[in-house]
């Protein structure tokens, strides 16, 4: 990630792109102080940390067992961070990410 205006910065990652719960995606977030961002996977997990490598980068890593059941999962994956003052929620979000596991 990068641009990130704090150190407080977290990666969501989710199963799909087309819903969450019963919302269809992408979702706006005005309703919740953040106008002009949207939620973009549907964020199974919403919180796993990032490593904070200064100057506004953030990297993320995810070790995954050597399971041939993954080849071919489909994960969706967008950051988010504490960016106090940009906007009423004080939290941005990134564009989204699709991650497909498989074999090179």
């Amino acid at each position: 990630m990068s641009n990130i205006p704090s150190a407080l910065a977290f990666l969501a990652v989710g199963f799909s792109s087309a819903v969450v719960g019963p919302f269809a995606l992408p979702l706006p977030l005005g309703g919740y102080g953040m106008p002009g961002c949207y939620l973009l996977q549907s964020a199974e997990n919403a919180a796993f940390p990032v490593a904070y490598s200064g100057s506004s980068t953030a990297t993320f890593s995810l070790q995954l067992p050597n399971w041939f059941g993954l080849i071919g999962l489909q994960l969706y994956l967008q950051g988010w961070a504490v960016a106090p003052g940009v906007n009423p929620g004080n939290t941005i979000v990134s564009n989204g990410v699709e991650w497909a596991i498989g074999n090179s």
